[in-house]
């Protein structure tokens, strides 16, 4: 058994999944199991896994059918036998101590979580951005609700201890974008404590092309169910009161993300309503805007934060004729 298990879902990703997984092999901790879940890819991804599953034994292969991200991420934690485990997605790739660092940071801080910083990784120019965190050190979400409102929702800069998912049932909401919104927030409420370190680990394939964050269409609903999901598992586990303030900043900035990119949609009656179920859950949820948190924060926030000037501009946009329609 190895002591840390590293989960990467792969689907039609051989242009970027060989640098993916030499990432891996490279690492300079070594007692490692890399579960390569071949999420029915149909390209040539299972023949680049199956290159390296004969050259290193630490590495197995794991086939599906294609079910998505999410999916293949259940799926891989059902054959997790270490003591801790990581999520690494198939395009990106990962800095040779990421295993060696998180790992000597969880267990120096008896910690059920480490936390890095990251790279957006422009294949354009080749060139990389470092994006920090707010936080260093090790914290309980108890003693410093904020880490829930600043904490990246991603899962693949993380370090688990595998017991937070095995013994409290946690799983990827299967066939959503946006699950890791729909998991990290549980995540950092079970653990007891959450360490944050300050070296970059990790690099995100930001402009890489189907990209599925970059992706504009009817799936940008999926954002308010995964607010949905966190917020009935909140007040599910008694914990929506205490930290209602945070819940609101994370459900507002995510939406003011999609409502910004719903802009670029042509379905004028699709936007309309999805501009009016945003602002209506977020007023039956929580009465308004967050108090503790400001929520202003980008250029042109304003327009995403008040439901009237929101459909204003995007029926502007569309008579401006900047949409095809």
């Amino acid at each position: 058994m190895a002591e840390v298990d590293i989960i990467v879902p792969i689907y039609n990703v051989q242009d970027y999944l060989e640098r993916n997984l030499k990432s891996l092999q490279e690492q300079t901790f070594k007692d490692i199991r890399i579960l390569c879940v071949n999420d029915g890819s149909t390209d040539n991804s299972a023949a680049v896994i199956d290159r390296f599953c004969s050259i290193d034994e630490r590495f197995l292969r794991l086939d599906k059918e294609n079910g998505g991200l999410s999916d293949a991420r259940n799926f891989g934690l059902k054959y997790v036998t270490a003591p801790y485990v990581m999520m690494i997605d198939g395009d990106d790739f990962c800095e040779k101590q990421m295993v060696e660092l998180s790992l000597q940071a969880i267990k120096k801080n008896d910690s059920d979580i480490v936390v890095f910083p990251y790279k957006q990784y422009y294949l354009e120019n080749d060139t990389s951005e470092v994006i920090p965190l707010r936080f260093k050190g090790t914290y309980s979400l108890k003693e410093k609700p904020e880490l829930l409102a600043y904490t990246p929702n991603a899962a693949w800069n993380k370090l688990y201890r595998t017991s937070l998912f095995t013994e409290n049932h946690i799983e990827y909401p299967f066939g959503y974008r946006h699950q890791d919104l729909g998991t990290t927030p549980k995540l950092l409420a079970l653990a007891k404590k959450v360490t944050y370190i300050d070296t970059p680990l990790y690099n995100y394939l930001i402009d890489r092309p189907n990209n599925i964050t970059r992706q504009v269409d009817n799936k940008i609903r999926h954002i308010l169910a995964m607010c949905q999901e966190i917020v009935a598992w909140y007040k599910e586990h008694g914990l929506f009161e205490r930290y209602q303030e945070e819940l609101n900043y994370l459900c507002t900035v995510n939406f003011t993300q999609s409502l910004r990119k719903a802009m670029k949609l042509t379905d004028a009656q699709f936007v309309r309503d999805f501009i009016t179920d945003v602002f209506d859950f977020r007023k039956d949820t929580f009465g308004g805007l967050p108090q503790k948190y400001k929520t202003n924060e980008a250029r042109g926030d304003r327009v995403y934060l008040n439901k009237a000037l929101c459909k204003a501009y995007y029926t502007f946009q569309r008579h401006k004729g900047e949409l095809k329609v």
